[in-house]
């Protein structure tokens, strides 16, 4: 396994750097400074989540909105319907946990700016891949299936000497 990343269940890529996800409970400091911007509702608040990390982590819906209800029970957030949707924003008491979140925190996504935007680049041309294997796999030719499966074992083993340097 990648000592960067593994392959997630839903065709996507998980974790971050070091090769795990976060707890749900970990992103409630991201969530509170996030609603230092302004109110958001959940979906928002993935987006931006997204958005900050590049593209490389989209939180699920059952990790913000448990998080953001943990987040009301302990009066760090209030959320008010508004145009059928519920936004959430931050009580006195949450204003002083974001910014205390925020200076634990403060280098948490420029940490990882320059591996998200590398690792992007690399993604791409991943998924041109896949779709190549998967025009090949369609064909059903046992000759090409073994040699895409030696061209894939030799490029492996160069990416991982490659890593090594």
């Amino acid at each position: 396994m990648d000592k960067h990343f593994y392959w997630g269940s839903q065709m996507g890529w998980g974790g971050w750097h070091g090769g795990h996800r976060a707890r749900r409970g970990d992103i409630s400091p991201l969530i509170l400074q996030l609603l230092q911007e302004k109110p958001m509702h959940g979906y928002e608040i993935i987006s931006r989540l997204e958005e900050k990390s590049h593209g490389m982590w989209r939180p699920s819906a059952g990790s913000v909105y448990p998080n953001l209800q943990m987040l009301e029970e302990q009066e760090l957030v209030v959320g008010k319907e508004e145009n059928g949707k519920k936004v959430y924003s931050l009580t006195d008491k949450g204003k002083d946990a974001a910014k205390a979140a925020e200076d634990k925190h403060k280098d948490h996504w420029e940490e990882k700016a320059k591996y998200a935007r590398s690792f992007k680049e690399l993604k791409s041309t991943i998924f041109e891949i896949m779709g190549i294997l998967r025009q090949i796999a369609a064909e059903d030719s046992e000759d090409k299936i073994a040699k895409v499966k030696e061209i894939l074992n030799e490029t492996r083993d160069k990416l991982a000497k490659l890593s090594d340097q």
